[in-house]
C-alpha cells in the first residue's frame, strides 16, 4: 500500500509517516520546508521538497491515500495573503491530484473553523470574525477547503479531519506549534513565559499519538464523505495554568513574572474557549484518547530537551 503525506515534515506528518512505515506501507512525503525539519523525518520516507501550490504536477503517480496536511498556519506575522492564497491553492491542487489518479483522500482541516461559536460539535454554525482581523483567514481557507470538497462528484472518496489542539514531539519550536512549544522552551531556558492576550483563554490540548490514532480510524473507516472532529475534551487548561504545568514539570525553583502581551498591541482576535465535542468520532470510530496531559508534557519535554 502507498500513501503520500503533504507537509510531512510537520508534526502531523513526521508521526503519521512512522505509524504507516510500522504498518509496511510505503511512504512518500511532500513538504516545502517553509517550517518543518527535514532532518527529523524517517529516511525511509520517499521525499521530494515540492510547492503543492504549483508543483502538484511533478508526483509520484498513484497513491491509495493522500493526506493532505501542507499549510499555512494562522498568520501572526501579518501575512494573511500568503495563507490565503496558498492554503486554497494546494488543497485544490492536492484534490484534482487525487481524483485524477482515484486516490482516498484526507483533509486536515482545524477547529479554527468554528470560529466564535460556543459549540464545537459537526453540525455548528461556522461563525467567522471581522475581515481585518488576520487571525481568521486560516480559518476560511480551511472551511474553502471543506467547501470545495463537498462540490466535487459524488464518487470521490474523501475525508475530512477538523483537528483540535495538538502537542508532541516533532512539533515546531515555535508559535506555529502553539504555546506549549514555546513554554517548553522558554522554561528549559529559565526565561519568562510569553503569553498573548490575558492567558485566561482555555484550549484541550491532545497528545500527537491520540491525533494519529484518530486520523488512521478516519482513514480506514468507510465513512466517506463525513467530517470528525478529533481532540480530547478532557484535558482542557488555561493557558496561564498550561505555562505553570510546563514549569514545575521542567523546573524547582519559583516560576518568573510572566510577559503579557495585550491583544490591543497586536491585530488578533483571542477565543475564550474551545472544547471539542468527539461525540461522533466515539460512536462511528471507536475513538478515545488516552494520553492524559502530563504525561504527555512530560513525553514532550523530554524529546525537546535534545532539540532546543
Amino acid at each position: 500500500m502507498k500513501i503520500l503525506l503533504t507537509g510531512c515534515c510537520g508534526l502531523l506528518g513526521q508521526n503519521l509517516a512512522r505509524a504507516y512505515l510500522k504498518k509496511d506501507w510505503e511512504v512518500f512525503g511532500i513538504d516545502d520546508l517553509s517550517s518543518g525539519t527535514l532532518e527529523w523525518l524517517p529516511k525511509e520516507v520517499n521525499f521530494m521538497q515540492i510547492d503543492v501550490c504549483n508543483q502538484a504536477k511533478y508526483l509520484f503517480g498513484a497513491f491509495d491515500l493522500i493526506i493532505h496536511l501542507a499549510s499555512r498556519k494562522i498568520p501572526r506575522d501579518g501575512k494573511s495573503f500568503n495563507t490565503l492564497t496558498q492554503n486554497t491553492q494546494g488543497v485544490l491542487n492536492m484534490a484534482r491530484y487525487a481524483m485524477g489518479n482515484d486516490s482516498k483522500f484526507i483533509y486536515l482541516s482545524t477547529s479554527d473553523v468554528y470560529g466564535k461559536n460556543a459549540r464545537w460539535d459537526e453540525e455548528a454554525d461556522l461563525i467567522m470574525g471581522q475581515t481585518d482581523v488576520m487571525r481568521w483567514s486560516y480559518a476560511v481557507t480551511k472551511i474553502w477547503g471543506e467547501h470545495l470538497l463537498f462540490s466535487t462528484p459524488q464518487d470521490f472518496d474523501f475525508q475530512i479531519v477538523r483537528l483540535f489542539g495538538t502537542y508532541g514531539p516533532y512539533h515546531a519550536l515555535s508559535w506555529t506549534a502553539g504555546p506549549q512549544s514555546v513554554f517548553i522552551s522558554q522554561a528549559l531556558k529559565q526565561e519568562p513565559m510569553t503569553i498573548h492576550g490575558d492567558g485566561k483563554q482555555e484550549r484541550a490540548y491532545q497528545y500527537v499519538d491520540d491525533a494519529i490514532d484518530g486520523i488512521i480510524k478516519v482513514a480506514e473507516s468507510d465513512y466517506s464523505r463525513q467530517v470528525f472532529n478529533i481532540g480530547n475534551p478532557n484535558e482542557s487548561i488555561s493557558v496561564d495554568d498550561l505555562s505553570r504545568q510546563v514549569w514545575k514539570l521542567i523546573n524547582t525553583d519559583k516560576m518568573r513574572p510572566a510577559k503579557y502581551v495585550p491583544q490591543s498591541s497586536y491585530k488578533y482576535e483571542e477565543i475564550p474557549n474551545r472544547i471539542p465535542d468527539i461525540s461522533k468520532a466515539k460512536e462511528l470510530l471507536g475513538f478515545e484518547p488516552k494520553i492524559r496531559l502530563e504525561e504527555g508534557l512530560r513525553r514532550t519535554i523530554e524529546w525537546q530537551r535534545t532539540v532546543v
